[in-house]
Parts: C-alpha cells; structure tokens; sequence
C-alpha cells in the first residue's frame, strides 16, 4: 500500500519538469504545496480501499461490505424493549383506573408504556406492567403503482432504534411475512429489509405474483415503535405521567418496581462482522447446525455466551448415550447475567450440568428453536468458563518505554479475545498463533519497526474440545514481557 509521502515525494519528483513550479515547490509555496498534498491525500486514501479490497474475496473487512452482506441476509438494526413493572400507590381517597397504553416518563427521560389497565384502591397500591417504548406514524401516498413498491421508514429523532412496525390503509391491517414465505397472491401482507446504508424499508408484492400491488394514490399509514435498547432503570426512582388528564393523578405516585426483562441494543458492526462468517443460504431456515447458532444470535444479539451445539459434537466430547438422541444443546449467558456459571481452573476439569430450571431468556431461546423446528428437544447445559493462559515476549527498541509497550499489547489483547469481545462468545473459540502476531503488530507501533522481536505461548489447557468451554483472554492468566534494547534498523542514523 503506497502512502501519503509516497505521494508526495513522487510528485515533487514529477515537478521538476516544470522549472516556474519547481521554484515554487522548493520554496514551499502554499498554493503549489496545497495541491500536491491534497491530490496525495486522496490517492492515499483510494490506495488504502485497495489494499482492503484485495482482503475482501477471503475475508469481509470493510464496514460497507459487512452491511451489505447483513442487508443481503435481512438483518435488519431492530432493539428490543426493556419491560419493567411501576409501583402506583394511591395516597387518595377515591380509586384511580390506570387506562392500558398510557405514556410515562422516567427521570432520563425514557418514554413507558403501560401493559394490561389497573384500578388502583384509595390508600392502597397495584403493580402495572409497561414497556420502554413510544411510537410515531407517518403516512405516505402511493406515487406510482408498481411491482414491490418500497416505503423508507422514518427513524427516530433520539437515540433510540427501531424495534417494530406496524402498516395499514383503509382496508386494515396488513401482516407481516417474512421474505413473502407461503404467501398467496392477494394476501394483505409486507416485508421488511434493510440496505447497506441500514436504511429499513417496508415492501410490497405484485399482482398475480405474490400479495399485493399497491394502487396509485393510495394512503398508506406506517406506525414505528422504539426503544433505547439496553437502557439501565434504577430500583425506586420515579416515573410521572407524560401528559395529565385527570387532576386526580397527582395523587398517583409512580416509582419503577422491576426489571422483568432486560432491552437489547441492535447488532452492533463487530456482532455483524462474526455473523458474516456463517453461510449465506438457508439463513432463515434451521435446516443445519451453524443455521440454530446463527437463528439464536440473530434474534439474542446482546447474549454475553453462546454455544450450541447436536448429539454428534456432545457425543464426541462425551460419549454415545441414547438420551442424546435428536437432541439440540445450548449453553448460554444472557445479558443480565442470571443463568449458571461454572469455572473451571487451570490444570482441572469440571463438568457441566444440565438446567431444568429455565431462565426467561433461556425460555425464549427455547421457543425461537423449536418454532424453526419442533423435531428437536432443546436441552441446556451449564456454561464453563475456562479462561486460557497466554504469554507475550516483545524484544523492542530502546526509543520505546516498556510499560507503553506492555500496556498496548494487553489492551490489544482483551479488545480481541478478552471475555467481551465478539469472538469470544461462541464456544471453544480459540485464537490461533498468526491472528495473534498480525494483531500485535496491527496495534503495537513497537513490533513493525526494524527488527522488533515476538514470542507468543498458548496454554489452551482443557484440549477435550467440550461445546460448552468458555474460551477467553483473562487479565489473570495474561503473561506480557517487554525488554528493549538496540534493535537493528533498516533505517539509515541512528537513534530508533
């Protein structure tokens, strides 16, 4: 990859045909510099997307190119509502009926909806159910009649995502269908996708073809429902009503309860960039084992663990056993962190055990399965953490401090394959040798200057291959030596 001085020096090379701007240039003139530091800005920049491309066959490396495949798979940046249960007393004298969708306001700021309506008894208190959510309709008149005609939705004006739509017009409702699956020409149906600008849209069929064709003129009402993803609520804290309608509510106080289920954000660019790894057909069908690990993150993106795994996999780390017979396994760690844990120390093996007390995301996980296919049991199965052992020795330059050094190359280590990251929430996900250089040399300026020296050690531990291990860089098990020294340089003086 040729860079900016590369550029440069080139053109200043070129400009000495041309004796009036050569004197220019050698006295710096700004006219004559701007121009040539601006051209070698932009080539260098047309070089970078170049050197990117050539990775593109093997691997997706640019933003653009993970987005688009995201869009091609129809995976679109939808949150998730947080639910949560409101405390209202009544310090009144008459009873109070809390109506169903009322608008609250939590002390962020953060738009509630109330669930199922509640008569609260004077000098007495009820538990209302709500969601984190508001709406916003628009309304949008068909321009032209035409085969899967497209409607852009509007997005919200805070930071909140989109998490629902609904569409309708004079003659009611229309359903959602996914990719027009099993659908009749005539049915009043809409699918939703997304662009590699993760711009979402809803569209429409054709006639004779598949569903409907819209007619010119028509009045098309779109409602969007969002939310702000994994927002935090605090025990206690109060919530008013957006807008008062009865003077009595001020003798309603409202104070948030619980959290009953935690809100997701959208697939983030680094969740997306893994799910690119899986095939890109049969994406929405569970037909083989990478389709269930890839139909549960898809629709649990914020899960801190997730492996799943069949009978084949959980016989070969654990032997044949009939009770494993059409069985699917999961192992997994939602956000809020409820499910089981086991740890597994370095130089031990612990076992897993199987849950029969299910969690509500586990519960929901179980349903997204078995409504792609019902054949299968889901059964699950404790994770196991079992951190790995890593050690780093960086021989580098006397120029550069040690602890910098040091510091850069364990930040560049949990970033990647620290319990955070992205590829460290699927099971037995070991980093190997070479991703490990080419990162550090990537993000430790120290190690690509002249003969900086690596040495890298892997003590993976367990090597049974168990589905349900839990393989990350610890901060604990994290070894990083850096001496310095004079390091040869193809450079030409000294002090390097």
């Amino acid at each position: 990859m040729y860079t900016r001085d590369d550029f440069v020096q080139q053109a200043e090379q070129l400009v000495a045909k041309y004796p009036t701007l050569s004197v220019l240039s050698k006295v710096g003139d700004p006219r004559t510099k701007y121009s040539i530091e601006a051209i070698a800005g932009m080539l260098a920049m047309y070089s970078s997307q170049l050197e990117v491309a050539v990775a593109e066959v093997n691997e997706k490396a640019r933003d653009s190119t993970v987005m688009a495949d995201a869009a091609m798979r129809g995976i679109i940046p939808r949150s998730t509502p947080a639910r949560l249960q409101i405390l209202a007393r009544n310090i009144g004298t008459t009873d109070y009926r809390v109506e169903g969708a009322r608008s609250l306001l939590d002390t962020s700021g953060l738009s509630l909806q109330v669930g199922a309506p509640a008569t609260v008894p004077a000098g007495g208190q009820v538990t209302l159910d709500a969601v984190q959510i508001y709406s916003k309709t628009m309304s949008h008149t068909v321009t032209e009649s035409r085969a899967f005609y497209e409607i852009e939705i509007d997005m919200a004006d805070d930071d909140s995502a989109l998490c629902g739509i609904s569409v309708s017009d004079g003659d009611g409702e229309y359903e959602h269908r996914e990719r027009y699956t099993n659908t009749a020409e005539g049915e009043r149906v809409f699918h939703m996708e997304v662009d590699e600008r993760r711009r979402v849209y809803v569209r429409f069929g054709q006639s004779g073809v598949v569903g409907v064709q819209l007619l010119e003129g028509a009045v098309v009402t779109i409602t969007g429902y969002y939310s702000a993803g994994a927002a935090s609520f605090k025990y206690g804290s109060p919530v008013v009503f957006e807008s008062m309608v009865d003077a009595y509510e001020s003798q309603i106080e409202l104070t948030i309860e619980s959290v009953t289920e935690e809100g997701q954000n959208p697939i983030g660019i680094q969740a997306l960039r893994e799910l690119a790894k899986y095939p890109s057909i049969y994406n929405h069908n569970a037909v083989f084992l990478g389709e269930f690990d890839f139909l549960v993150r898809r629709n649990f993106p914020s899960l801190q663990f997730l492996s799943v795994w069949n009978e084949t996999a959980e016989e070969r780390a654990r032997g044949a056993n009939i009770k494993n017979m059409n069985v699917l396994f999961v192992a997994c760690l939602s956000a809020a962190g409820d499910e089981e844990v086991l740890i597994q120390p370095a130089g031990t093996e612990v076992a897993p055990t199987v849950i029969t007390s299910l969690t509500g995301a586990q519960e929901s996980i179980k349903a997204k399965i078995l409504a792609a296919d019902d054949s299968y049991q889901v059964r699950f199965i404790t994770a196991v953490r079992a951190p790995l052992g890593l050690s780093v020795t960086a021989s580098v330059s006397s120029s550069y401090q040690e602890s910098s050094v040091k510091k850069q190359i364990v930040e560049a280590l949990l970033e990647s394959y620290g319990e955070s990251a992205e590829t460290s929430k699927r099971g037995q996900s070991i980093p190997l040798y070479q991703q490990i250089y080419k990162l550090l040399r990537e993000k430790v300026p120290a190690l690509a200057v002249g003969r900086a020296d690596l040495m890298v050690s892997i003590d993976a531990g367990d090597s049974s291959g168990r589905p349900e291990l839990w393989r990350y860089v610890s901060e604990d098990r994290l070894s990083v030596g850096v001496v310095t020294g004079n390091v040869t340089s193809s450079g030409w003086g000294g002090g390097f």
